[in-house]
Formats: C-alpha cells, sequence, structure tokens
C-alpha cells in the first residue's frame, strides 16, 4: 500500500516504507508526550508515529491528526476507530484546533516529507506550526540524511524559526537512514 501511494504521488506520502520501531520511538521521546494537554499528528499516513503517542499520551490529553490523503486517512480510520481524524491540509491547523475548542497545542508530530515541498509551502506551513504552538510547546519531525537543496532550506527555516533546535542521532534503522528533529518555541 505504502509503494503505490508513493508512486501515485511521492509529494503527500514522501515514502517507500512505514518510519520503523526506532525513529517512533526517538520522534517521540524527550518531548513530554506524557504530560501534555493538546497533541497534533501532521501526516499521519498509516499510523507509525499515530499508534506510539496512542500509547504514550496521557489519558486527558487530546489528540488529533491531519492527513491529506484521503485513502491513506480511510486505512488509519479503520484501524484505529476511536482516533480523531482530520482529513485535509495542515495549513489549516488554526481552524481544525478551533474546531476542537483548543486554544493551542504543546506538541506538532510530524510525519511530512518536508524535503519534496516547495520552498513557499515549507515556509507557510512552519509559520502555521509556530503561531499555534504554545510557548515552550515542541514540533518533532524527521529528515531523511539524504541530502538535498529542499532538505537544507528545511533545517535553515526551523533553526532561524524556533528557539531551540536539537538533533537526534542517526536511526540507521530506517530506511531510508534519518535524523529526528525536535524544535522548541
Amino acid at each position: 500500500m505504502f509503494f503505490y501511494y508513493y508512486l501515485k504521488n511521492p509529494k503527500q506520502v514522501g515514502a517507500l516504507c512505514p518510519s520503523s520501531k526506532k525513529l517512533r520511538k526517538v520522534i517521540t521521546q524527550n518531548i513530554g508526550l506524557e504530560s501534555v494537554r493538546n497533541i497534533v499528528e501532521i501526516g499521519p499516513g498509516t499510523g507509525a508515529f499515530t499508534e506510539t503517542i496512542l500509547k504514550k499520551k496521557h489519558k486527558d490529553a487530546k489528540f488529533f491528526a491531519v492527513e491529506i490523503n484521503d485513502k491513506m486517512a480511510k486505512k488509519l480510520s479503520k484501524k484505529y476507530e476511536n482516533l480523531d481524524l482530520q482529513i485535509g491540509n495542515a495549513e489549516n491547523l488554526e481552524h481544525f484546533l478551533y474546531e476542537r475548542d483548543m486554544q493551542n497545542v504543546d506538541i506538532v508530530v510530524s510525519g511530512i516529507p518536508w524535503a519534496l515541498l516547495k520552498d513557499d509551502e515549507q515556509e507557510k506551513l512552519l509559520n502555521v506550526i509556530y503561531r499555534n504552538l504554545s510557548k515552550g510547546g515542541y514540533f518533532t519531525t524527521f529528515a531523511y540524511i539524504l541530502p538535498s537543496p529542499s532538505s537544507k532550506a528545511f533545517r535553515s527555516k526551523i533553526f532561524k524559526l524556533f528557539s531551540e533546535v536539537k538533533i537526534s542521532k542517526i536511526v540507521w534503522q530506517n530506511v531510508p537512514p534519518a535524523v529526528v528533529y525536535y524544535c522548541k518555541k
């Protein structure tokens, strides 16, 4: 399924296979996932990070996911029947938060293929995320270690926008290998 959707629209899927268990663990650690009130996942795909978030989050935390690909969203909603899943573009995050009576979000976990987005798309989406993060909140995402002008531009943007950016060690157990960015507002 993943490979099929990648071939149909690589910009929306961005990967040939789901993220590894190791990447799932690394992307959700050291961000206070267990104690925050509002969590959003953007680009959940088949739910690799969703499963970990659901296991680690506080039972009273509000959590929803935003998926742009309606076919992947349908499969995800079957996999997690009680998941609050929004089909749409994450650029509308503010509206999605408003619909759920959430003033802001404490953590945004992203599976979006940033290196495949155009420069202005990266800029717009990062600004939406930053604007809706609570003070001290985290935006966490990953990038494959394959260098490209777009991935370098993305890295530069997050370092300019966020007050603190930490980078994980390379997750060699992922295909392809990746690093995680922990961006704090």
